[in-house]
């Protein structure tokens, strides 16, 4: 008889260790979640990237299982508007009993719970920065529309990024306000996971963290480690040394020892790494120990700064690779003959702006203008069965009776040239591009188009030219344009998705075309070396593809170059080998290849 075969080895193995990093990954945000609830006013929250919805859900009930009391959630919405968030007069209830009302903000509201905030990176920057604000005073002070107000404003927050967005594009100020920042790509949320955390386990060590005792050594070895890993903010090292402390408290030791060090540098480093890691070096001959059998653990001898300083690196080192190639697995390949998809000329809704088409049930502080007819059109018919409006009024409008009025509008295609104006041929890159600029700007006012031109030279790349319709100020900003020097590729993609980026939320629909022949010999940290500079221009591709924008990558070298389909096939782009300068060329094949293609 015949029994089932077993699966193949490497199958096997490749399952085994998916089960293990699942299980590392939800490990540290469950430890995340529980030293948050250890020192939620030290620690004051965490950015998870690319936790899937369900994922997300679990993490809040663990967090708010660990916290004492009865916390709260609070859900903050990208499109809060300032008074929603801080207070301020409350409308409807104004109306009704004709005298100013008082509106108690979100983050008030969520003093001593949990703030959630999901789509973190898409939050304008006001909020972000009047957000990071409260988390640094502990209190939301507010004065608008008549209105005083002053309150305590506490609370933990989870900051949930976008799956295909990396942590380091949150709104400036608030990531570094909140300790930890975890990728959770590649974490299976239907798992069934064992709780090796408790809250009976968290309150008690709450009553023992006071007493947990820090060697010098340490504190000495975490501000090196953020110095070696890029991290100016001294805000990390306080976190790190406060994780630790409560990692050391959680597991019952009275002393907080190396490891508890090391774990904690993965939590808070990790995500604010600004250096590129290079392999780590061969560990170092530990020392023989001592035959004395009466010598105990005290009088081993015990790591130098140094080596607990590699320690912490090391673990910091092995996190973000592990991040960056869990990350790599979720982006979409999409072929070199694919031709991408954009969202140029797409109808979409607006608040204020475009061809007016009706109204529909929101408040005219956040959702758009005030449609007054349709309003009371709206409350005229429930006149006989409401109450007598205070204050004299002739009409009774409650909240549910506002009518914003609704617009849609065509959507405006950014182009994004990115020109490598390095090397002898600059003059002929440049010559091209601002052709071809010129040729599409000539009827762009009434296809909605606008253009922006990014030089990469040298160490890096500039903005030459930001996103404009006009025509007189494109050639008087083109008449002059420098040239020359090394090959910054990478640093070119990266200024390239950084834009596109800006001008989506912005509503526009970027598409990027490069003018280069992919042989970078500088690197993204402006060093020089083509292998090093190839590997960090393909990483940068690699992120500009999960942006998924429609991009065109002419190869401007004199024969079709490997380097440049390479590139243009790491980025998800159209790749056109064009060897002779032809600006008419350039301006129809961004025509017919991206702005038409993404209109149909």
């Amino acid at each position: 008889m015949n029994s089932a075969a077993p699966p193949p080895p490497d199958r096997q193995a490749s399952r085994e260790a998916f089960e293990r990093m699942d299980a590392a990954r939800w490990g540290q945000a469950d430890l995340a979640a529980a030293l948050l609830a250890l020192m939620p006013e030290r620690l004051k929250g965490a950015v998870f990237d690319g936790a899937a919805p369900e994922l997300a859900g679990l993490l809040q009930d663990r967090l708010i299982g660990y916290l004492p009391g009865n916390a709260r959630l609070h859900r903050m919405p990208v499109s809060i508007t300032d008074d929603r968030m801080m207070g301020g007069l409350d409308l409807a209830a104004t109306l009704a009993t004709g005298r100013p009302v008082a509106e108690t903000g979100l983050l008030v509201r969520a003093h001593k719970g949990v703030l959630i905030v999901p789509m973190a990176e898409r939050l304008p920057g006001r909020a972000a920065a009047q957000l990071a604000r409260v988390i640094d005073t502990g209190e939301c002070e507010t004065e608008r529309d008549g209105l005083s107000l002053r309150a305590g404003a506490r609370f933990v927050t989870l900051a949930f990024a976008d799956p295909d967005e990396p942590g380091e594009l949150l709104p400036s100020g608030l990531g570094d306000r909140l300790a930890f920042g975890l990728s959770l790509h590649g974490v299976s949320p239907a798992r069934i996971r064992e709780e090796t955390l408790t809250p009976e386990l968290v309150a008690a060590a709450r009553i023992r963290l006071p007493d947990v005792q820090v060697p010098d050594e340490l504190v000495e070895a975490l501000i090196e480690s953020a110095l070696r890993l890029g991290i100016r903010s001294m805000r990390a090292p306080a976190f790190c040394l406060a994780a630790a402390r409560g990692i050391a408290a959680l597991a019952g030791r009275e002393t907080m020892s190396d490891a508890d060090a090391a774990l904690a540098c993965e939590l808070v480093f990790a995500s604010r790494a600004q250096i590129r890691l290079e392999a780590a070096p061969p560990p170092a001959p530990e020392p023989p120990e001592a035959s004395d059998e009466g010598n105990d653990e005290r009088q081993r001898p015990q790591p130098e700064p140094d080596d607990l300083t590699e320690l912490m690196v090391d673990a910091v080192r092995v996190r973000v690779s592990l991040d960056r190639d869990a990350r790599a697995r979720r982006i979409r390949v999409r072929t070199r003959q694919e031709v991408p998809t954009g969202k140029s000329g797409d109808m979409v809704d607006s608040r204020r702006h475009g061809s007016r088409i009706g109204a529909r049930a929101g408040d005219p502080r956040r959702d758009g203008r005030l449609d007054l007819l349709a309003t009371l059109r709206t409350a005229a018919p429930w006149q006989r069965i409401r109450e007598a409006p205070a204050g004299g009024a002739i009409i009774s409008v409650r909240a549910s009776d506002f009518r914003v009025k609704r617009f849609r509008h065509r959507s405006e295609a950014v182009v994004i040239f990115v020109v490598d104006a390095s090397g002898s041929s600059a003059m002929n890159r440049l010559a091209e591009a601002k052709g071809a600029i010129e040729l599409l700007l000539s009827g762009c006012y009434a296809r909605r188009e606008s253009v922006a031109l990014i030089a990469f030279r040298k160490e890096g790349a500039d903005l030459l030219l930001p996103p404009t319709r006009s025509l007189t100020r494109v050639k008087r900003s083109l008449s002059r344009l420098p040239g020359g020097g090394g090959t910054p590729l990478a640093a070119g993609i990266a200024a390239a998705a950084q834009l596109a980026k800006i001008e989506r939320r912005k509503r526009k629909a970027p598409h990027v075309v490069f003018l280069s022949d992919g042989q970078g010999n500088i690197a993204l940290d402006g060093t020089p070396g083509r292998e090093r500079a190839a590997e960090d221009a393909r990483d940068m591709a690699r992120r500009l593809r999960a942006l998924e924008e429609p991009v065109l990558f002419f190869d401007i070298s004199k024969r079709p170059s490997p380097q440049a389909e390479l590139i243009s096939t790491e980025m998800g782009a159209i790749y056109r080998p064009l060897p002779v300068a032809d600006a008419a060329r350039v301006s129809q094949s961004v025509r017919n290849l991206l702005l038409d293609q993404a209109r149909t």
